[in-house]
C-alpha cells in the first residue's frame, strides 16, 4: 500500500460525515463493510496485516467526533431566556467588531449559574472595550447564546461557522472577575502582529492596509467590503486569506536556507518555531494550518533522509485537522484547501501527461531554450493548474457563492505569480517599518503598486457581461455526482492511460456541470422570505421570470444585500424582471434601494412597479417625498418605472399580475392607504398580495368588484384565492371580516419580526382569519415560507421545518 495516510484520511472524512448527519445503525453497517472490504484486499494483495491500523481510523474517528458534539449539548437552547454562566480560560485572540471587541477563548470551562451541568467549550465573547490580551487567562461572567443560524436560503450560517473553527457558543459579557497575565510568548506575538498592522495603516493606503492586513496576518477586519466583494466577484478572494501557497514557499525557503549554514536538525527545529509561531499569530485557518503540517512532514523526512509524498502528507494533515476539530469537516475553508492540492496531485499528471495527452505543452530544456520559450511554459502550466484547482474545488465554489467566476481563470495566472511579490514586500515592510517607517515606504511600494494594478484589473473585468456566470447553489446529489464522475476517472486512468476514456470522462463531467444549478423543482416557486419587521416575495417561473413584491425591514440590517441578494444568488437569479412596490414605507423598499447599489454586470432589475397615484392635501408629505425620492432613485440608475392602476395587468404564459388597487378615484390620506394591492394567478393557482392595505382599502376593493358584478347583471362576486398575504403583517387594521368574506382564503401567510414592538399579528386579526377556516404562516415562527406550484396543486413548505 503507497498511501496509507491517504486511505486513512478518506476513511477519517466518511467517519466524521456520517457520525454529523447519519443514524447509529448506519454508521455501524458502513463500518463493518469497510473493515470487512479492506481486510479482505489485504489477504489477495498479501500486504502486512499492520496496514488495518490505518483503516482502524473509521471507528476511532466515529468515537471522537462523538467527544466533540458533547461541547454542543446547548446549542439551540439558549434563545428562550437569559442564560448566566462564569467563564474560565485562555484568550486565543481579539478582533475589533461592530460594535467593540470580540474576545475569542479556546477551550474554555463553562459554569452555568444554576441552569445546567458544567461543560468545556470554544467561545467567542463579545464586549464593548478591550478588557485583556492574548495569552491571558480570564475569569468572567457571561450572558451565554446562540449564534444566529439562518431563516432563510442562502443566507449565511453563523453557527455552522464558528462550530467549524471550534467556538460553539457567544456571549455579551457581564463582569470581569479576574484576569491573569499569560504566556509572555503569546502576547508577545499578538503585540508583534497589532504593530505590524500600525506600519501597514501609516504607509499604505487604507484600502491596501487592510489587504495587506489580510494577505499577511490573517485579521479581516480593516478590509473594505466593497474591495472584498470586487475580488470574490473575480474569482481571485482566495488571496484575501493566508496563502496557503505562501506559507509553504516561506516555510521550505527558511528551512532550505538555512540547513545550508546549520546542522539539519537545527535549522528544522528553528524553521519549526518560526512556522508554528506565524501560524500562531495569523490565527489557526484551516488553510495555513494544512500548509504548515505539510511543511513539518516535509522537514522530518528530510532530516529522517527520507522523501515525502504529497498525497500521504496530505492525509496526514487532514487526520491531524480532523482530530483536533472533527467540525473542521462543515468548514469551506478545509475543503477548497485540501480539494485544490487534491486536484494538483491528482489531475494535473493527467492533463499534462504526454501518454495520454489532453493538455500538453513539452516542457523545455533550461539550458537551450531561449527566455520567451520558458516563459511560455510557465504560463501554460499556470493555467493547467488553475484548470485542474477549478475542477477539483468547483462544486464547494458554487455551493459558497453560486456563481463561476468564468474570468478567474485568466486572472489568476496574472494574479498568483505577483503574489510572491506581495507577501515578500509585505513582511520586509512590517519587519523594516519596526526600525523606520522611511524603510517601511520603501519595501511597501512594490506591494502598494500590484494591489493598485489588482484593483484596475478587477475592474475593468467587471465591464465584461459574462465575466462571471451565476448558476446558484446545487443540491447535494449532484455535487455527489460530480465527484463520483471524478473519481472513478483518475482511477481509471491510473489503471488504463487511455486517451479515449480520459475524453469520455471529460464530456461527462461536463454534462454533470451543466446541471450544477439551482431547480426550482416546480412549476413555479413563491418565497415569503423571513426580513424580520418588513415584507419580501419572491416567484419564479419555470419559464424563467423572476418577480419580487416589496424588500424591505426595519428590524433587519442590510435586508437587501443580505437577505434578498443572497436568496437570489442562491437561486441562480442573474435578474428580476420585474419588482412590484406596494408603496414607499421603510420595511417595504429599504431593501430594494440596496439592490439597485448592488446592480451590475451580474444583476440588473428590469422594470419597477410603483402605484399610480395622485397627490392629495390629506396624504402626509413624509409620504410624498418618500415616492419622490423612490423614483429619483430608480431614474437615476437606469432602471424602467411603470405605474399600475386598478386593472392593469402583465402576462407570461400561465403567469399573470393584476392590479386590484389603487381604484379610480380613490382618495387617500397615507402610504398604507394607497397601498398596491395585486392578484398573482398561475394556471387554477392564485395569491393575492396586499402590501400593508388596511380596511379602508380593503373596502374599496370589495366595492369596486361588486359595483363591476352590478355593471354585469350580476350578484356580489368571490375571490376566492388560495393564499392571502395578510395585509400590514397580521395589524388588527387589516384582514376585515367583510374582506376576508370576499377573499375567502384557503391559506394565509404573515410577514413579522419576531417579538416586535407593534404585536404584530395581532389576536384579532388570528381569530378572523381562524373563523374562515384559514391555516396561517408566519415567518417569525417558521422563517421563510416557500409555495411551490405543480400541476394545477400547491405545497407549503416552511424553512424552519426543512432544516429542524
Amino acid at each position: 500500500m503507497k498511501r496509507p495516510f491517504f486511505v486513512a484520511a478518506v476513511m477519517s472524512i466518511a467517519a466524521v460525515y456520517l457520525s454529523l448527519y447519519a443514524k447509529l445503525y448506519i454508521v455501524i453497517i458502513v463500518g463493518i463493510m469497510v473493515f470487512t472490504g479492506f481486510l479482505i484486499y489485504l489477504k489477495k494483495t498479501g500486504i502486512p496485516g499492520f496496514y488495518v491500523i490505518f483503516i482502524m481510523m473509521f471507528p476511532i474517528m466515529c468515537l471522537r467526533t462523538e467527544v466533540s458534539m458533547e461541547k454542543l449539548c446547548y446549542q439551540g437552547q439558549l434563545s428562550d431566556k437569559t442564560h448566566i454562566a462564569y467563564v474560565n480560560g485562555y484568550i486565543a485572540d481579539i478582533k475589533q467588531s461592530e460594535n467593540g471587541y470580540a474576545v475569542y477563548i479556546r477551550n474554555a470551562f463553562v459554569m452555568p449559574d444554576s441552569w445546567g451541568r458544567q461543560f468545556k467549550s470554544g467561545l467567542v465573547v463579545y464586549s464593548e472595550k478591550r478588557f485583556a490580551n492574548p495569552g491571558d487567562e480570564v475569569k468572567i461572567k457571561v450572558t451565554l447564546k446562540d449564534f444566529n443560524i439562518p431563516s432563510n436560503e442562502g443566507q449565511f450560517n453563523a453557527r455552522k461557522y464558528y462550530t467549524s473553527l471550534g467556538f460553539n457558543y457567544c456571549a455579551d459579557l457581564s463582569d470581569i472577575v479576574n484576569i491573569q497575565s499569560g504566556s509572555s510568548y503569546i502576547s508577545s506575538i499578538y503585540r508583534f502582529a497589532d504593530s505590524i498592522k500600525n506600519i501597514y495603516k501609516n504607509v499604505y493606503s487604507e484600502q491596501n492596509a487592510g489587504i495587506m492586513q489580510s494577505i499577511v496576518l490573517g485579521d479581516r477586519s480593516g478590509l473594505d467590503d466593497d474591495v472584498k466583494r470586487m475580488y470574490q466577484k473575480n474569482g481571485i478572494s482566495h488571496i484575501l486569506a493566508i496563502s496557503a501557497l505562501h506559507v509553504s514557499l516561506v516555510g521550505m525557503f527558511i528551512y532550505d536556507w538555512l540547513k545550508k549554514r546549520i546542522a539539519r536538525i537545527a535549522s528544522a527545529c528553528f524553521s519549526t518555531f518560526l512556522i508554528i509561531s506565524y501560524l500562531c499569530m495569523t490565527g489557526y485557518s484551516a488553510s495555513a494550518s494544512r500548509a504548515v503540517i505539510m511543511i513539518l512532514v516535509y522537514m522530518l523526512a528530510d532530516v529522517l533522509g527520507r522523501t515525502s509524498d504529497m498525497a500521504n502528507t496530505l492525509g496526514i494533515a487532514s487526520v491531524i485537522l480532523l482530530w483536533i476539530n472533527p467540525y473542521n469537516l462543515i468548514n469551506s475553508a478545509f475543503w477548497l484547501s485540501f480539494l485544490a492540492v487534491a486536484g494538483i496531485i491528482y489531475i494535473k499528471p493527467i492533463l499534462s501527461d504526454d501518454r495520454t495527452i489532453l493538455i500538453y505543452i513539452r516542457r523545455p530544456d533550461k539550458k537551450n531554450a531561449g527566455f520567451f520559450q520558458l516563459i511560455l511554459f510557465r504560463i501554460a502550466d499556470s493555467v493547467i493548474t488553475g484548470m485542474c484547482v477549478t475542477i477539483a474545488t468547483l462544486p464547494v465554489i458554487l455551493i459558497i457563492s453560486g456563481q463561476i467566476p468564468a474570468i478567474s481563470l485568466f486572472l489568476n495566472v496574472i494574479v498568483i505569480p505577483l503574489m510572491s511579490l506581495i507577501m515578500i514586500s509585505g513582511i520586509f515592510t512590517g519587519i523594516a517599518g519596526m526600525l523606520s517607517l522611511e524603510a517601511a515606504y520603501f519595501f511597501a511600494g512594490a506591494g502598494g503598486y500590484i494591489l493598485d494594478f489588482y484593483y484596475k484589473l478587477c475592474s475593468l473585468s467587471s465591464h465584461f457581461k459574462y465575466a462571471v456566470i451565476v448558476t446558484g447553489t446545487p443540491d447535494t446529489a449532484r455535487v455527489f455526482l460530480y465527484f463520483a464522475v471524478l473519481i472513478i476517472w483518475i482511477c481509471v486512468h491510473i489503471i488504463l492511460m487511455n486517451k479515449k476514456f480520459d475524453a469520455v470522462c471529460i464530456a461527462l463531467l461536463v454534462c454533470v456541470l451543466t446541471g450544477l444549478h439551482y431547480n426550482i423543482n416546480s412549476d413555479m416557486k413563491i418565497a415569503m422570505l423571513d426580513v424580520g419587521q418588513g415584507d419580501s416575495i419572491v416567484m419564479h417561473t419555470k419559464e424563467g421570470m423572476n418577480v419580487l413584491f416589496d424588500g424591505g425591514s426595519t428590524s433587519k440590517k442590510n435586508v437587501g444585500r443580505y437577505t434578498i441578494y443572497t436568496y437570489l444568488k442562491y437561486c441562480g437569479v442573474r435578474s428580476l424582471d420585474y419588482v412590484f412596490i406596494s408603496h414607499p414605507d421603510k420595511d417595504h423598499v429599504n431593501g430594494i434601494y440596496e439592490l439597485i447599489e448592488l446592480c451590475d454586470n451580474t444583476f440588473e432589475i428590469g422594470t419597477v412597479v410603483l402605484p399610480g397615484i395622485r397627490q392629495t392635501t390629506a396624504v402626509k408629505k413624509q409620504d410624498c417625498d418618500d415616492m419622490s425620492k423612490l423614483e429619483r432613485t430608480l431614474k437615476a440608475a437606469g432602471i424602467n418605472v411603470v405605474y399600475a392602476d386598478a386593472g392593469d395587468s402583465i402576462k407570461s404564459g400561465e403567469f399573470s399580475v393584476k392590479c386590484m388597487h389603487p381604484c379610480e378615484g380613490y382618495d387617500y390620506e397615507s402610504a398604507n392607504d394607497y397601498s398596491a394591492v395585486y392578484l398573482v394567478e398561475y394556471g387554477y393557482f392564485s395569491m393575492l398580495m396586499t402590501g400593508d392595505a388596511e380596511k379602508k382599502a380593503e373596502k374599496c376593493i370589495v366595492e369596486d368588484a361588486n359595483r363591476m358584478a352590478g355593471d354585469a347583471g350580476e350578484s356580489a362576486r368571490f375571490m376566492s384565492v388560495n393564499i392571502l398575504k395578510v395585509g400590514h403583517h397580521g395589524s388588527k387594521g387589516a384582514s376585515s371580516e367583510e374582506f376576508l368574506s370576499y377573499v375567502k382564503p384557503e391559506n394565509a401567510l404573515i410577514s413579522c419580526g419576531a417579538g416586535n414592538s407593534y404585536g404584530h399579528p395581532h389576536m384579532e386579526t388570528l381569530q378572523r382569519l381562524s373563523g374562515i377556516g384559514a391555516k396561517v404562516y408566519r415567518t417569525d415562527e417558521s422563517g421563510e415560507i416557500a409555495v411551490r406550484v405543480r400541476d394545477g396543486s400547491y405545497k407549503i413548505e416552511v424553512f424552519k421545518a426543512l432544516k429542524g
